[in-house]
């Protein structure tokens, strides 16, 4: 009876509650997009499907993916994995070793998704809020957010996904370290260590957002020597819990020159804006990309509120998320600056939507938290219509044909059909040199390639020739990467650099390209989960941390 006291008390209402709601809103969130035992399918899904397959195959033979990815992505064998962070991507594959269908594992996949979202939202909101119906309105403005929508169930942009869900976690270190809190550091190292394994763009803006923070920090005479050096461990701390994914980065860019995904700063354009929002879509369009309806409107309604109420610290909140807002319109010249930016592209402004959510939410949770009076009814009115048009937008944008670019509504068994034959252009593919920015991949005439067989470290190609001769392929090449090449049972020793040329008999030959993961790779990814349990620890448990770290160093 004392134990289920104990169990009891420790579970009580304000631990479950939370989780309950949390659970419902993913539920209600997820199930949408997977009406009739179908989900609608972008080459962006596929993308990120094909590299989660390569994942768990790799681990569920104990091993690490190679570099390149060798299932799906057009048979390049670019290197997706190397240079795209998966670690995060975890969210997606265990739901693959609980079942064999392919639908399921997604749909669990999107629900740790949600859940994660939400609870890094409701850590940080915990930190600042003490009304815990504050919190609820804080949670669900953040999660039914048209935009975050739009990332999971119409563009699929599972990378982009994953940041949003931490950024949360990311503005709570900052915030710790700005009161001087313990341990501030650890929160922010592990925020933007977590966005490193996730999202190399993301990852750039949160380090501007952060840069530009304290620039303004530095000019009010704010920011103190314990600042920096909290900045500092911070940052040591996010090196070390991305130490996997960013020496594979810097150890592929720095041995070969690629190709990096670039395009144009499409920026949105306001009359396209306004007709999302009355038809409350989320359609894969960047020049239309929105927050839906009431967070576009609770923007607004803070805004004017500036001039109206002076007092505050939601005020800062509602600046930066009208600020940003703002700077996603074609208003501005956003794309003549990215012409003249070589290193990155942004590619659409409307990712900077992920700050705005975030702002807004700090915004509104900070104006209720700061007035005296109850605001109950009205947030719990805003949280069902938050709840509406979020599940209406979804549902409608799965139910509909909509002209948005490639789509197809698949099962299980389609899921599985397009992860083995998705489609990858020319990203991270090698150049012909570093001046001439061209992708080294071509193809010879005389010659066509046939996918017989593909696993997470080897790829089978059956090629048919005109003719006895050299003929050039478009499998990718880089330099540090191990590979093994086997063409008509016959180990080939030397490949060439950039794309393979290869000697070929008449008629049809067997082509085996096999890549496997280097030593060195389980000893990065040793010092990232190290990292990041450390620092988990230090958040989690700092007192017992400490006494077990003394207990360790007392011994020795």
């Amino acid at each position: 009876m004392k134990f289920i006291k104990n169990v009891s008390n420790h579970l009580s209402l304000v631990k479950v509650v939370p989780a309950f709601y949390m659970l419902f809103f993913a539920l209600m969130t997820t199930i949408p997009a997977f009406t009739k035992g179908m989900f609608k399918l972008n080459y962006d899904g596929q993308f990120h499907l094909a590299r989660f397959q390569s994942i768990y195959e790799a681990l569920a033979h104990g091993q690490l993916p190679p570099l390149v990815n060798l299932i799906g992505l057009s048979q390049h064998g670019l290197a997706v994995n190397g240079m795209y962070p998966w670690l995060t991507g975890l969210i997606f594959v265990i739901p693959k070793f609980l079942t064999s269908n392919y639908l399921h594992a997604l749909f669990l996949g999107f629900i740790l998704l949600n859940l994660v979202t939400m609870a890094s939202c409701y850590f940080l909101l915990k930190a600042i809020i003490s009304k815990k119906w504050v919190r609820f309105l804080g949670v669900a403005l953040y999660q039914f957010n048209a935009y975050h929508l739009s990332l999971m169930y119409s563009r699929v942009s599972l990378g982009e996904a994953l940041a949003y869900a931490f950024l949360p976690i990311v503005l709570l270190g900052c915030l710790k370290i700005w009161k001087n809190a313990p341990f501030g550091w650890a929160y922010l190292g592990l925020g933007m260590g977590l966005i490193a394994n996730t999202h190399v763009l993301s990852l750039l803006l949160a380090v501007i957002m952060l840069c530009l923070f304290e620039i303004v920090r530095a000019f009010k005479r704010e920011l103190k020597l314990v600042e920096l050096s909290a900045l500092l461990k911070a940052g040591i701390a996010a090196i070390l819990v991305a130490f996997y994914s960013l020496t594979n980065i810097f150890r592929l860019s720095a041995a070969n020159s690629m190709i990096n995904p670039s395009g144009p700063w499409l920026t949105i354009k306001p009359e396209a804006l306004w007709t999302a929002l009355l038809n409350n879509t989320i359609n894969e369009d960047p020049l239309s990309f929105n927050m839906g309806p009431l967070p576009t409107a609770l923007v607004l309604i803070l805004t004017i509120m500036l001039f109206l109420n002076k007092r505050g610290h939601w005020r800062i909140w509602a600046g930066l998320a009208f600020t940003t807002f703002i700077m996603t319109f074609s208003w501005f010249p956003w794309q003549l600056v990215g012409s003249q930016i070589h290193f990155f592209s942004i590619q659409f402004m409307g990712r900077v939507l992920s700050f705005t959510s975030l702002f807004l939410t700090m915004a509104v949770a900070s104006y209720f938290e700061e007035e005296r009076f109850n605001h109950q009814i009205l947030s719990y009115c805003t949280v069902a219509l938050l709840l509406i048009t979020g599940v209406s937008a979804v549902h409608t944008y799965h139910s509909t044909q909509t002209n948005d670019g490639y789509k197809i509504w698949a099962n299980s068994a389609q899921i599985k059909e397009s992860i083995f034959h998705s489609f990858l252009s020319s990203d991270y593919a090698p150049t012909i040199s570093k001046t001439n920015r061209q992708s080294a991949l071509v193809l010879s005439q005389g010659v066509t390639l046939q996918a017989k067989k593909q696993t997470y470290n080897k790829m089978q190609l059956r090629l048919t020739t005109k003719s006895e001769r050299y003929y050039q392929l478009p499998l990718a090449r880089y330099n540090g990467v191990h590979y093994q090449l086997v063409i008509n049972g016959k180990k080939i020793k030397r490949l060439t650099e950039k794309s393979l040329t290869v000697f070929l008999k008449k008629g049809n030959n067997t082509l085996t390209l096999s890549s496997t993961a280097a030593g060195t790779d389980y000893l990065s990814l040793m010092v990232s989960v190290l990292a990041f349990l450390l620092t988990m620890g230090i958040i989690v448990r700092p007192k017992e941390l400490s006494w077990f770290l003394k207990q360790k160093f007392a011994k020795k």
